[in-house]
This record gives structure tokens, sequence and C-alpha cells, in this order.
């Protein structure tokens, strides 16, 4: 009898025990055997950093086999989402590198996001209510220091920037504008990511921020990943919270409420096309300007007609994307 149980085993079994859909009746147990049995040691180790880290490690490695079977939606189901059904309900994280390998695809489930598709259009919005606007569309934008529309910055916009970001606590937009030139960009809070827009280090520069912000940073966790495809923007909630989005493509003419994007979800919130239409429909004597170049997404706290935040500046943590050509 060996002491002393191998790694590979070893990180089996631990594998095996971080299963969701464990017990589940229709759990394929001997598939995740099967799938685990191909995978080099060294490939189990990353899945396993992947799994226990729950997507954290910014570095997270593919971990590659053979696409024919579709190893990566069982991964999926099997680490992630027990009720995931098709492959066509997953999409890719920019963070992957092998996007249209045609022999290997990518198994490690945290490099993956699942494609959010909304139930039903969102319920008649009451006239009577307040319209909610970002600081960039309100009609009194004096009141709201350091919009892009009131400090001259987008004088400086570089050519090749796709958009910029604008971080917001409140009314209160913190710290600088930043500019993406890059196709997908990590927001986040309190994870050491390499790249991206750190939500934690500009929070710094509001130190007297009341106490809703500051439980409001503290669901951000590993926020968002903005990607610029084709002329459309994607986000990915990698977060383990929902967060609500606004923006032209989202809204119907009639009901202008943001969106629901449940955890480790996906969406498409701006479509070209869609803004292009929408602007020739939208009624403005009943809802005012509206800046179809403008996307909003608050973290954690919805808002409207429905929440008892009317405003998204009432939102304790949020993001603007000001698309280019930004005004």
């Amino acid at each position: 009898m060996f002491m002393f149980r191998s790694r590979r085993a070893t990180l089996t079994k631990r594998l095996l025990k971080a299963r969701r859909r464990r017990g589940a009746p229709d759990d394929d147990g001997d598939g995740v055997m099967v799938l685990l049995k191909q995978l080099q040691e060294n490939q189990l180790g990353m899945l396993w950093t992947a799994v226990e880290s729950r997507g954290r490690d910014g570095g997270s490695n593919c971990v590659l086999m053979p696409r024919d079977r579709q190893p990566h939606v069982l991964c999926c189901q099997t680490w992630r989402w027990p009720d995931l059904l098709q492959s066509t309900d997953l999409k890719r994280l920019p963070a992957c590198r092998f996007a249209g390998d045609p022999v290997y695809v990518c198994c490690n489930p945290y490099h993956w996001s699942r494609v959010y598709q909304p139930d039903t259009p969102p319920p008649p919005y009451s006239k009577s209510e307040k319209l909610d606007r970002a600081p960039s569309e309100n009609p009194l934008r004096q009141q709201f220091h350091g919009s892009l529309t009131t400090n001259g910055e987008d004088s400086l916009r570089n050519p090749s920037e796709w958009c910029r970001l604008a971080y917001w606590e409140l009314a209160q937009r913190v710290g600088p504008l930043f500019p993406v030139e890059a196709p997908a960009v990590n927001v986040f809070g309190d994870v050491p990511y390499c790249d991206g827009l750190s939500l934690e280090t500009l929070a710094q520069q509001n130190c007297n921020a009341p106490e809703s912000v500051r439980h409001g940073r503290c669901k951000i966790g590993l926020g968002v990943t903005l990607s610029h495809e084709g002329g459309s923007v994607w986000v990915y909630n990698r977060s383990e919270n929902p967060i609500f989005v606004n923006s032209v493509t989202l809204d119907s003419a009639d009901s202008p409420l943001p969106t629901r994007v449940p955890a480790e979800q996906c969406l498409c919130v701006y479509d070209p096309q869609k803004a292009a239409a929408h602007r020739t429909c939208w009624d403005f004597s009943t809802h005012g300007p509206i800046d179809p170049n403008s996307i909003r997404i608050s973290f954690a706290k919805g808002w409207g007609p429905l929440y008892k935040r009317q405003e998204i500046t009432s939102c304790p943590c949020w993001l603007e994307i000001l698309l280019a050509p930004c005004r």
C-alpha cells in the first residue's frame, strides 16, 4: 500500500470533489472520469487552479483538448453550470488565446461565459416616474462636475481609442477618464490583474464615501470584461452579483429600463445597426435627449421604476462607457 498519493491522483480527487453537478440525476460521472484521464498532469494542475480560484487567477492557462466531442461543454456543466444544455449557450472570454483553433478547444471553464437570453421584454414604463439620465445625458450637466461634456477632455482623445471609461460613485465621478485602445479591457475591484481598470485603486481617491458605497465596492469582485467585437460591444459579467446595463440598443422605445445580467453571463450591449435604427424611431418628446454612444453599468444595484433607486446617480458604484466618437 502506497503511503503517498500521486499528484495526478490527488488532483483528480480534488476536481471530482469540486463538481457542481455531483449527485444530480444527469450526472455524467463516467464522462468526467474519461475526460480527466485524457488530460496530462500539468493540464490537471491548470484545471484545478482555475476551478479552485473560481477564475480569480487572472493568469489561468488554457486547457486544450480535441474539440470533436465538445469537452468544453462537459467541463462547464461539471464545474460551473449544471443546467447548461448546448455549446451555443457559451461564449469564449476574450482572454482565451485559442479562439478559432480547428483542432483543439479550451476546456478551462473560467475561460467561458454563458450567453444571457432575456426571457421577456421590460415591463411598461410609467411616464409619471422620473426618467433616469446618466450625467453625460442630463440636461443639467453643470451639476455633475467632471463629466466628459464639461471638462474638455474630448479634445485630447486618441483616434485609436474605441471608448473611454468613467467610474462613478453615486453622482460623483471618481478618477480620470480611462482610455481603451485594446479590443478588450478588464474592469475589476479587488483582483490583482496585470492590466485593466482597477476600481479599488480609483476608489482610494474618494476617502469620504458613505457606507452604501463602501459596501457596494465589495460586490464588484472580478467585475466585467468589455469587448469590442466587429463594431458591437459585449459585456462579460465575471462577478458573483448581477449587473444592470442601460444602452440605446437594449432599450425598447416604450421602456428605457436597465437590463439585469446575472452573474457569470454575457450580453451584447451595443449593436451599431440597432443604434442607427433607434435614431429614427425614438420619441425624444417623451424621453428627452438620448445619447446613442453611452452605455451605463451599475454593479449589483438596479435603478428605475422597479427599484428603490430611481436614477443611476443613486447607485453606489457604476461605470459609464463613452463610445468613440466621444462628445
